[in-house]
């Protein structure tokens, strides 16, 4: 990994973890960590709870967020960015103890609130919200306008001043940011006259020649990227004609002036694809990312770390450090001298064989388009609403634990829509509901069979390690750590179980008669309606699922998911440490609605 920059990025959840996962990048060839994360800015949803858009915009960090330019400064809460550049600032002396440099990762230009456009109606760039999940408008900054190349220039001189960062990685046109006339906002290219005719090379060149002036003026150089590809969106390719008039130190959508691939990135894309189940690790896959990200023409890697139990990433990157790996022979033979530090030699096959297991069975779960468990597990609270047959009649209570919390559903009918997911429906019909719950199986199936793999693992009797690479915990540590991940794996199947209780109960929505009035025929024996049978299976099947992750996560929430630090402040990506009692709840409102399949179909005469 002969780099100019290696760069790594971790969730740290206060200046203790933050030292203690930096000292161990330094330990593994870094050259710099990200210092960005910062609390949620939860005062952008609090100002209007019916808009759930600024959701997203909570998620990152912005300049603006931790600085408050002179200009905007009355806008903007100061006890909020206060705090939370000082924490950044902190980060940034601890590690430069270590010995490592400083990045950042930003949404710019971001959003500022309205108040900040009737006072400067002359700053206000483009609409950058998503038209069709969006209660409001929201607009960010035009950074044609020399005012506001102004504050970004003097906000990024203070940042790279007190913290010496040197890299800046920006994301913009997604969650809140976005770029006048740029063809990548969801609304639609749209700007201020003023500046429509000015070439994007230009407006982009600009944005980026403004940060690395400000980081001069700090003596640090300073370079920075700019990317608006983001996941399924498609890619903005109007940009990419602006690689040959950038400056050294600028990179476009990945490239730089001359159009080579500048920084590779190892990540596992954890956050939006398996949370909010924590710490299944992903060994073949993470290899595969880091030969990828490693290719020869990338002069810069980024690590993305998600957390472990035994430190299985920092164990493959040190032996990938010693010897890289060049296909799926080299990665087994890693992945087996892992499995040996953890179960030992005698159960390695075992281990690395479940590790396999769960390569195969989230590709499954990719294949059914969902994107990730936060998109419909947490965003459309499938895990805790209830499925009921009449939403509508629910009581304000029975609907005041989720309701407020369904991502982007704004009227009832889309929030009654269990396959409406984020304002749009990516699985519907009878093709692509088989499809989707054929993959289902498939990843069921595979996580069952490697959830008892890793138990076996679990209640093995102790065997010799293999080297002075094995985790440090005894015996009775390393067992209990075996079996949670075993319970994480089996938390796994019953979300995978809820995705599919949840396209189906939809299906048999959507495919039932609301106004026909059932018929009591005489006629004997008679079979049920299909679709109650259906309906019946799956509220069972529902029940019997919200009661298995009762008993997994009971005691022992914040081990097994990912959940808001406190009851009062759950959000749209997070769900409530009360989320067994959540469940609870759940399967006591279906219970008292089972009988509701009567109002719609026949039932058995037997």
């Amino acid at each position: 990994m002969k780099k100019q920059k290696v760069l790594y990025s971790f969730a740290s959840a206060d200046l203790a973890s933050f030292e203690e996962q930096a000292r161990s990048a330094a330990d593994l060839g870094a050259t710099h960590v990200y210092i960005s994360q910062i609390e949620k800015s939860r005062w952008l949803w609090e100002r209007d709870r019916s808009d759930p858009y600024p959701n997203w915009s909570m998620l990152l960090t912005s300049l603006f967020k931790i600085i408050r330019p002179e200009p905007i400064a009355a806008h903007l809460p100061a006890e909020f960015s206060d705090r939370n550049y000082r924490y950044v600032a902190q980060k940034s002396e601890i590690a430069t103890r270590l010995g490592l440099r400083c990045a950042m990762l930003l949404k710019e230009p971001f959003f500022l609130p309205e108040a900040v456009f009737r006072e400067h109606p002359g700053w206000r760039g483009p609409r950058c919200d998503h038209p069709r999940r969006a209660r409001n408008h929201y607009f960010s900054p035009c950074v044609d306008h020399p005012e506001v190349l102004a504050m970004y220039h003097d906000a990024v001189e203070l940042l790279c001043r007190d913290t010496g960062t040197d890299y800046i990685q920006i994301l913009t046109n997604d969650s809140g940011g976005g770029l006048c006339w740029s063809s990548g906002l969801y609304s639609g290219a749209n700007g201020p006259a003023h500046c429509r005719s000015i070439p994007m090379a230009q407006r982009i060149g600009g944005f980026l020649d403004t940060f690395q002036a400000g980081a001069a003026a700090a003596g640090v150089e300073l370079e920075v990227e700019i990317n608006s590809n983001i996941g399924y969106k498609e890619n903005e390719h109007i940009m990419d004609g602006v690689w040959p008039h950038l400056a050294a130190g600028q990179t476009v959508n990945g490239k730089d002036r001359r159009g080579r691939l500048r920084t590779g990135e190892a990540t596992m894309n954890y956050d939006y694809t398996l949370m909010p189940v924590r710490n299944v690790v992903q060994p073949f896959a993470f290899l595969r990312a880091l030969e990828e990200a490693d290719r020869g023409e990338f002069a810069n890697l980024r690590v993305v770390l998600t957390p472990t139990d035994f430190g299985e990433y920092h164990f493959l990157l040190r032996e990938y450090a010693r010897r890289p790996t060049r296909g799926p022979v080299d990665r087994a033979r890693i992945v087996g001298r892992l499995a040996a530090t953890i179960a030992g030699r005698r159960h390695a096959h075992l281990l690395a064989q479940a590790w396999q297991l769960l390569d195969e069975a989230i590709e499954h779960f990719r294949d059914t388009a969902l994107e990730g468990l936060v998109s419909c597990a947490v965003n459309q609270r499938w895990i805790n609403r209830p499925f009921v047959l009449f939403p509508g009649e629910l009581a304000p209570e029975e609907t005041a634990y989720w309701r407020p919390f369904l991502f982007q559903a704004n009227d009832e009918a889309h929030a009654n829509d269990l396959l409406d997911i984020q304002n749009s429906s990516f699985i519907r019909g009878y093709s692509g509901v088989f499809i989707a719950v054929r993959a289902l199986d498939k990843a069921i199936a595979k996580f069952t069979r490697a959830a008892d793999l890793v138990s076996m693992v679990a209640h093995a009797p102790a065997d010799t390690a293999a080297g002075a690479d094995a985790p440090a915990a005894d015996d009775q540590s390393r067992a209990r750590l075996l079996a949670l991940h075993a319970d994480r794996i089996r938390l796994l199947c019953c979300f995978m179980r809820n995705a599919k209780n949840a396209i189906i109960f939809q299906h048999v929505v959507d495919t039932t008669d609301y106004d026909r009035t059932p018929e009591v025929s005489p006629e004997w024996p008679l079979d049920a309606e299909r679709n109650l049978l259906r309906f019946e299976e799956i509220s069972r099947s529902e029940i019997d699922t919200a009661n298995d992750i009762i008993r997994l996560i009971s005691g022992r929430e914040a081990e097994m998911l990912d959940l808001a630090p406190t009851h009062e402040i759950e959000d749209v990506f997070l769900l409530s440490p009360r989320i067994a009692d959540q469940l609870r709840a759940k399967t006591h409102i279906m219970l008292d609605r089972l009988l509701d399949g009567k109002r719609l179909w026949e039932t058995h005469n037997h």
